[in-house]
């Protein structure tokens, strides 16, 4: 019974992801504001996410959108929470609310300033995020 469930667990799965959109069938994105975030963070979102081919968008040319496009946007989130190290972390949802993409970084050195560490955080995060969608590329 235990083999049984397993595999229809690894059958799903593989089900699932083949049936899940890629990130580059994605054409928009929104960076959602959260107010007490640095604006640094979005500065350097809104200068990534064109780098990677994708039309950056507010949230109320997002809403100006027919249903067709708006099967195209993501709704990227990000926590960036600074303690002794820089964690930032980002989400990027479809229109459905669906998780596409996740990843978390962890940034820090002892002579860096937070800013620096803010920033080598959302590095590493566009870098993986950029292998992604050239892996997803290569699959096509």
């Amino acid at each position: 019974m235990k083999k049984l469930l397993v595999c229809l667990l690894m059958l799903f799965t593989y089900a699932a992801s083949i049936c899940a959109q890629s990130l580059n069938d994605y054409k928009y994105v929104v960076i959602q504001h959260q107010e007490d975030s640095k604006k640094d963070i979005e500065q350097r979102m809104a200068k990534e996410f064109p780098l990677l081919g994708f039309v950056l968008l507010t949230e109320e040319e997002a809403s100006q959108l027919d249903a067709q496009e708006k099967s195209l946007l993501l709704t990227a989130e990000y926590l960036c929470r600074q303690s002794g190290e820089c964690l930032f972390k980002i989400k990027l949802k479809n229109s459905n609310g669906d998780i596409v993409y996740e990843d978390e970084q962890i940034a820090g050195a002892g002579f860096m300033s937070r800013k620096n560490d803010r920033q080598s955080a959302i590095k590493k995060i566009f870098k993986q995020l950029k292998k992604k969608i050239g892996s997803t590329q290569q699959k096509k």
